[in-house]
């Protein structure tokens, strides 16, 4: 089987990486950069750049780093969709993967390749449950105007359903590969379960490679960061304070690291930077799922929502403690969202005395 895996994010190339090196692994595949984030920085990182790479076994990758964009002011749309008929649907693709069934791109990608369904990947936790993040109708119908503008505009010809409503409604969708199907809250044709023994067949190709090593020598607690404080959801007193009780409690053999968000102020890294001994910036851009299953220090993982807490007992095999901020900032998170996250054994302390509990 030949199969195009579509992605977006470092999240979905860390599951399309699992994907091809376990049950798709003798298929034929190709993957496609849809607009990655943070692309720019990907050559930075050996990890990074080889799961993006035909090194690690994709037979071609397609850079379409800004696909039917306007950013693209080089080639007319119809341009840039000859590039795909004259590259990639040639090449009879069986099956298309991607995760973000709700982007206009990925879709008319699939369309131009030829096919009218694919299967999906999940985004995290919006794969979950999509209630509170459906479009209105009359928004809806306006994307799905803008969207088939863009495909004749694009001269893209193809009849698969277009969604423009929420993630994970077009009924184009076959399946759903998840890591924890069964906290699933939407309908789905098919789950199919990524597995631990899928993670760990194709981590040990990275483990070959050198690329997925221990970076935490000491015992760790591990804060993700999400640009809460730039948004205005809680402020930066409030998070140093946060940070500073944490450290506090620590005792002089652990650290903690803060894994900085691509949308976190400079200047606020800098000043927790230059304020806390204790706290280290880890500046690794690889997502999170893989500290947790090559660090057997790390103790910890702190967050506000961040999808990566959902995984922390998928990638560390149990090993690790997950804990949500939201009650302690007193910003509650979607009563679903928590409950699925509490489903995922991740912890909500109501207080910072609850918080600073942690044996390690």
């Amino acid at each position: 089987m030949k199969n195009l895996f579509v992605i977006n994010t470092p999240y979905h190339l860390l599951t399309c990486f699992i994907l091809t090196h376990s049950i798709f692994k003798d298929d034929i595949n190709y993957l496609a950069l849809m607009h990655p984030h943070g692309y720019d920085n990907w050559k930075k990182s050996p990890l990074m750049s080889y799961m993006s790479s035909k090194q690690c076994g994709y037979k071609k990758v397609f850079p379409l780093l800004q696909w039917l964009s306007s950013k693209n002011k080089t080639q007319s749309y119809k341009q840039q969709a000859q590039y795909v008929k004259d590259n990639i649907t040639p090449l009879n693709i069986d099956n298309v993967f991607i995760a973000v069934d709700i982007s206009p791109v990925n879709q008319l990608l699939t369309i131009a390749v030829g096919k009218n369904y694919f299967y999906r990947f999940e985004d995290g936790m919006y794969s979950y449950f999509n209630d509170n993040r459906r479009r209105k109708k009359s928004h809806a119908v306006f994307h799905k105007l803008k969207t088939y503008l863009l495909k004749f505009a694009a001269g893209i010809k193809g009849d698969m359903y277009i969604n423009t409503e929420a993630e994970g409604e077009n009924p184009a969708g076959k399946a759903d590969y998840m890591y924890n199907p069964q906290l699933l809250q939407r309908k789905s044709p098919a789950v199919k379960e990524i597995t631990f023994g899928m993670i760990n067949e194709a981590m040990q190709d990275l483990k070959e490679k050198h690329l997925l090593n221990e970076v935490f020598t000491e015992n760790s607690i591990l804060y993700l960061s999400q640009p809460m404080v730039e948004m205005g959801t809680f402020s930066l007193k409030e998070e140093a304070d946060c940070l500073k009780k944490i450290t506090s409690s620590l005792g002089k053999n652990a650290v903690l690291y803060y894994k900085p968000h691509p949308h976190d102020n400079p200047e606020k890294l800098a000043y927790y930077k230059n304020n806390f001994k204790q706290l280290k910036i880890y500046e690794g851009i690889e997502p999170a799922e893989l500290l947790f299953i090559s660090n057997p220090k790390l103790k910890v993982v702190i967050s506000y929502q961040s999808s990566a807490l959902m995984n922390v007992d998928k990638f560390s095999h149990k090993t690790i403690k997950s804990i949500s901020l939201s009650d302690i900032f007193k910003t509650p998170i979607h009563p679903t969202y928590k409950k699925i996250m509490q489903q995922a054994n991740v912890f909500f302390p109501q207080d910072i005395k609850n918080l600073l509990d942690i044996n390690i």
